[in-house]
């Protein structure tokens, strides 16, 4: 039988926002009893794939948390139309490996236009 769970937060445009959607994530997930190494996946992808919404948005992103029996998805949405593109980084840059990062770390990633013109950014881990 599946068990999802489905919480959902605004964020507000400011790079204080990153820290808020990570301690929402961790929040979501430890009420779940997720284990601690899954917890600190999902929270570095959420402040990867959240920057970037702040970053390039037109406006505080939604974010969207599903945790069911065996995977937990993080959906994050902005009006930005601007799809996320890897971007090749030299060592001692100081961004640009957020696409990268959710690629290696998620088990499946994407994402869904929507009809008004914005995106939602999704990416999933195995609990």
């Amino acid at each position: 039988m599946i068990h999802i769970i489905e919480v959902r937060t605004m964020l507000n445009a400011h790079p204080t926002s990153v820290g808020a959607a990570r301690r929402f994530v961790r929040d979501v997930l430890m009420s779940r009893q997720v284990a601690d190494g899954v917890v600190d996946t999902v929270e570095l992808l959420t402040s990867e794939v959240v920057t970037n919404a702040i970053v390039h948005g037109r406006s505080g992103p939604h974010l969207a948390v599903e945790v069911g029996d065996c995977v937990i998805r993080v959906a994050v949405r902005d009006l930005s139309p601007a799809l996320p593109v890897r971007q090749l980084s030299r060592p001692d840059d100081v961004s640009g490996r957020g696409v990268v990062i959710v690629e290696e770390l998620a088990s499946a990633w994407g994402v869904e236009r929507e009809r008004n013109g914005s995106k939602r950014v999704w990416f999933e881990v195995a609990c």
